[in-house]
Order: structure tokens, then C-alpha cells, then sequence
């Protein structure tokens, strides 16, 4: 576990390792670990080390697109290389220091070789700077051409990984029905409060591992923007693929896929509900892909919203 890639960074050359969050928002408790099959694993890793993905030439390739992806979106209007759409809600109305949301999961067959498609939850830091000095966290699930979910992170240096039974990269092995019984994931992504590292857990917050608080200058003390959805990553030879469950959000709960019980973490570390008012919704292509925001229509659900589409040139 000492000696995972992470620590490979310059910057965490001084970095105390730590081993579980010292805080979760209020009302949370920290799960225990599933059997290794709630992950697709058959084995676990020995006591004392983590899963550590064995990265391909196509998948650094891959990674590095999307991390101009990633950029191009926190600030208007910068070139990209290749065919990138999203379909989100965003609320700039910070500070947050951490968000939770429940994401329905689906299987998207119809990729193609270099395609991704994701839904994810994303924190950022100060926006107002250059480019490749913004600070990101992001964690939700992707389906990708090799007919594979994965975590782009797990190519960029410095996630900490604490289990060694699953962590980033690993299988979803349900996945929703259109119409029929919806498959969830639940991701939090949490500051914790005494060391300052950003934490993310996984359903019922099983933590996966965290981001040093060394790695994000501009996110030491908290977030400026939270930002939820889908987004697809594509050559510009072919059309763009589907996102979320392939249909569009105006097709309801269900059928689209959709987001509920997203809540964000207030300086008291309460999780609250989002304001709609200060809720943004955005599709930079809405002929292909849209974001329906249903408020707390569905009461206990909290904060609702739909997206997705078919995608196309």
C-alpha cells in the first residue's frame, strides 16, 4: 500500500498515508467491505497492498484526451481535439466541500473504439485561472468501446488507493433496465475536515481512497463548482456516441437515465440540498443530448434530474 503508484509523485514525496476518513458528513457512517463478487473480482489483493490497473498504450492515449476534456469544459470556449459533449447541471455558488448523488447505471453496447461515455459528479477549484491550473476531482462510472467501465483518474498520478479489495477501475456488474428495475451507484466525494484530503467513497460509503490535499492548490480549503452528468468523448471520424441510457432526458425517470438524492456538503459538514435557483442546467449539442432538472418532485429522492441522449454527428 506504501508503495502504490501515487506516491510516486513529487509532491507527496512527505505525504502521510492515511488510512481511513477521520470525518464524514453528518449522519454517515463508513461501510464495511462487500464480498469481492460485488466488484466482478474473484480474489482479493494480499493484506496490505491495493488493486493497481495495469495501464495500455490506448488508455494513456485515452487518458490524456480526456483530461483536455476535462479543462475545455471549466472554461469557455477552448479547441479540443476530438468530439466532446455534455449534458450536466452546474451550480457555481460555492463554497462546497463535497457532493453525494445516487446515479442509475446502463450498459451501453453501441460504442466504438476510442469512444467513452460517463456519468459523473465533478469538483472543481477556482476557475478563474489558467487552464492547466485548475484542480478537478472527479468519480462516477464509464463505459468505453473495449466494452469495459473505468476511471480515467487511474491514469493521472496521485489517487491514493486504501482497499485491497476494489478501487477505481473495478467492474459494475448490474446494470438498469429501460423501463424496468434501475441498478445505482452511489459516490461521495468528500474534504475531510481534519487532514484536508479529499475522499471518495462508494455506495454505502465504502471508501475507495482520496486525492491529497498536495495535489489541489486550488482546492485546499474548499470547491467553487459542482458539476453532474453526462458527458462522451469521441473521434471526430464517427458520430458521437450515446450517453446515458441512449435516450433523451424528456423521456422521464426510468427511461433516461437520471441522478437523485444529489446533495452537496455545507462548511458545517451537513449534506444539504441543492437550491434549484442557483442551478444551471447545460447541453453544449441539445439536438443529441439534454438535461431535464425535476427539482424534489420525487421527495425523498431529494434533488432529481434526467439526461442523456442518442448522439450523432
Amino acid at each position: 500500500m506504501y508503495k502504490q503508484p501515487a506516491f510516486d509523485h513529487p509532491l507527496l514525496k512527505n505525504h502521510t498515508l492515511q488510512l481511513k476518513p477521520s470525518s464524514l458528513p453528518k449522519g454517515m457512517k463508513l461501510g464495511k467491505s462487500k464480498p469481492t463478487s460485488f466488484y466482478g473480482f474473484n480474489d482479493t489483493c494480499p493484506s496490505g497492498t491495493v488493486l493497481v490497473h495495469r495501464a495500455r498504450k490506448q488508455d494513456l492515449t485515452k487518458s490524456q484526451l480526456l483530461r483536455n476534456q476535462f479543462r475545455a469544459q471549466a472554461i469557455a470556449n477552448v479547441p479540443i481535439p476530438n468530439r466532446n459533449h455534455f449534458a450536466i447541471i452546474e451550480n457555481i455558488y460555492g463554497p462546497f466541500y463535497g457532493a453525494y448523488a445516487k446515479m442509475a447505471t446502463y450498459k451501453l453496447p453501441d460504442l466504438k473504439a476510442d469512444q467513452t461515455s460517463s456519468s459523473t459528479i465533478y469538483l472543481l477549484g477556482d476557475t478563474h485561472v489558467p487552464s492547466n491550473e485548475i484542480n478537478v476531482i472527479e468519480a462516477g462510472w464509464q463505459s468505453d468501446g473495449h466494452e469495459k467501465t473505468g476511471c480515467p483518474n487511474l491514469d493521472c498520478p496521485g489517487f491514493v488507493s486504501t482497499t485491497n479489495i476494489y478501487g477505481p477501475g473495478s467492474f459494475i456488474p448490474e446494470f438498469s433496465t429501460y423501463g424496468g428495475e434501475q441498478k445505482y451507484l452511489s459516490i461521495l466525494i468528500a474534504r475531510d475536515s481534519i487532514t484536508g484530503n479529499w475522499w471518495v467513497t462508494y455506495n454505502d460509503q465504502l471508501p475507495l481512497g482520496y486525492f491529497p490535499k498536495e495535489l489541489l492548490p486550488k482546492m485546499q480549503d474548499h470547491a467553487y463548482v459542482i458539476q453532474m452528468g453526462g458527458h462522451v468523448n469521441s473521434p471526430l471520424s464517427v458520430p458521437s456516441p450515446p450517453m446515458g441510457s441512449g435516450h433523451p432526458s424528456n423521456e422521464g425517470r426510468n427511461k433516461a437515465a437520471y441522478f437523485i438524492q444529489v446533495q452537496v456538503v455545507d462548511r458545517w459538514n451537513n449534506l444539504v440540498k441543492l437550491d434549484s435557483q442557483l442551478i444551471d442546467t447545460k447541453s453544449d449539442i441539445s439536438d443529441y443530448y439534454s438535461v431535464a432538472d425535476d427539482h424534489d418532485t420525487f421527495g425523498k429522492d431529494v434533488y432529481v434530474f434526467a439526461y442523456g441522449g442518442a448522439g450523432g454527428f
